[in-house]
């Protein structure tokens, strides 16, 4: 009888209990930068540089992809040339392109997103003209990025700008 009572106690009252204690599970909060990079569909890396060579580096993420970045362009965001050993976080956009590069674990503001209509756009002095509603800005592109050729003046466009000022991307509006 005794057993009895035994087992009806561990089948029955033990789970109500468990289930009753409440639980004090918490998610991290997001991290505004990934949550920007993710929304236009950019792809977060990491990986090790494994080479600096002519003022190029080269990363290897753990899926043996191997990108390539300029000393110059982490100096000017404000980075230090990484060596080799250097753990590196980059996001990739769907183009295959490094929108953004940083020693890992170091935080960065996200980028700003900018709606307008494209006005003008001159790839020799890397400037962009962009009409807004509050009127017309300028606004410098990264040296390397000439992937907005595609894209006609007059085009509804949203461009997205890193840190520093500069215009990384622009998406085309779909209307």
């Amino acid at each position: 009888m005794l057993r009895k009572i035994c087992l009806l106690f561990s089948l029955f009252v033990i789970p109500v209990v468990v289930l009753m204690i409440p639980l004090d599970a918490q998610s991290e909060p997001a991290d505004p930068e990934e949550v920007a990079h993710m929304k236009v569909g950019h792809q977060k890396i990491e990986g090790v540089v494994t080479e600096v060579k002519s003022g190029l580096y080269t990363v290897k993420s753990p899926t043996g992809a191997m990108l390539t970045l300029t000393e110059e362009a982490a100096v000017r965001n404000g980075h230090s040339v990484p060596k080799v050993g250097d753990e590196m976080t980059l996001w990739v956009n769907e183009g295959n392109m490094v929108m953004d590069a940083r020693p890992k674990g170091q935080p960065g503001k996200g980028p700003r997103f900018i709606t307008g209509t494209l006005a003008s756009i001159d790839n020799g002095k890397s400037k962009m003209t962009l009409a807004t509603s509050g009127g017309e800005k300028i606004f410098n592109l990264r040296p390397e990025s000439r992937m907005f050729r595609n894209i006609a003046v007059g085009s509804e466009v949203t461009i997205e700008v890193n840190d520093t000022g500069e215009v990384i991307d622009i998406h085309k509006d779909k209307k």
